[in-house]
């Protein structure tokens, strides 16, 4: 079956091929975690979604220190400056309580009580459907199954043609052959890393950023102008830059480095 066709011929079943298994690849992870259920995600929540337990921590921080209920102290230490905001998220709450003790912000993320708050928020992410499972996972993985089976086809053909004799084709098919191989191999190989959100949180994140794209740090909010709740969902949404422009001292404090968070138009004006 593989040389009962030309070269060309063989090509365009393998690009086929590829285009079905890519296909297959691709509807696994789109629909893998595309329903949840349970309460809408607060703000630490989205946090944890677009860039983890860092995030997540320093919008807590933020929501406590726009509250006044934390400070900074001596030796790059935080510490209580008064109680939580009322209705406080979970994770805040811990931090809050992490804090009756000056801390460094390295010290606080390894606290056992923010730690035992950060896996019962992943717990209810996973169990709402926010957050994959391990049996999902395996799953979006295995869907990148059938282009390595295509690209062994491929492989199979160029190596019995060197080997046995038989001809792949002119020159220009077997090189054309040997690139599609290798391309469909390095998308397997790039759809294999499986991303630890689902569909769903993927979608939420999109349509959030689409919906808040003013308070973006592209576009530069005037941030005297604004509250503190679009303060904190700027940062959930497209990470914690925005807290650098309303506290810079603090936003060190807290390991918000203002270069490597700088927007990527800023950062190529500069190096302008």
């Amino acid at each position: 079956m593989l040389w009962g066709v030309s070269g060309p011929l063989f090509l365009l079943d393998y690009l086929t091929a590829v285009a079905g298994a890519l296909a297959v690849a691709l509807a696994i992870r789109e629909v893998t975690g595309w329903r949840t259920r349970g309460a809408p995600l607060t703000t630490v929540e989205l946090a944890y979604l677009n860039d983890r337990a860092g995030l997540a921590c320093q919008v807590g921080l933020a929501t406590l220190h726009r509250a006044g209920g934390v400070q900074v102290g001596e030796l790059a230490t935080l510490s209580v400056a008064g109680p939580p905001p009322a209705r406080s998220a979970p994770l805040v709450r811990a931090l809050h309580a992490a804090l009756r003790q000056p801390q460094t912000w390295a010290a606080l993320l390894a606290d056992p009580g923010v730690t035992r708050s950060l896996r019962r928020l992943v717990g209810r992410l996973v169990r709402d459907g926010w957050l994959l499972t391990p049996a999902q996972r395996r799953r979006i993985a295995l869907g990148t199954l059938p282009l390595f089976a295509v690209a062994a086809v491929g492989v199979i053909r160029l190596v019995e043609s060197a080997v046995v004799g038989r001809t792949a084709g002119g020159p220009a098919s077997v090189v054309g052959l040997l690139l599609f191989c290798l391309a469909t191999v390095l998308g397997g190989w790039w759809l294999c890393e499986v991303p630890e959100t689902g569909a769903a949180a993927r979608r939420v994140l999109r349509r959030q950023r689409r919906a808040h794209a003013d308070l973006a740090p592209e576009r530069r909010p005037a941030w005297s102008e604004r509250g503190t709740e679009e303060l904190l969902t700027a940062m959930a949404l497209f990470g914690p830059r925005p807290l650098v422009a309303v506290d810079p001292r603090f936003a060190q404090q807290i390991g918000i480095d203002a270069e490597r968070t700088r927007p990527p138009a800023y950062a190529s004006a500069k190096r302008r």
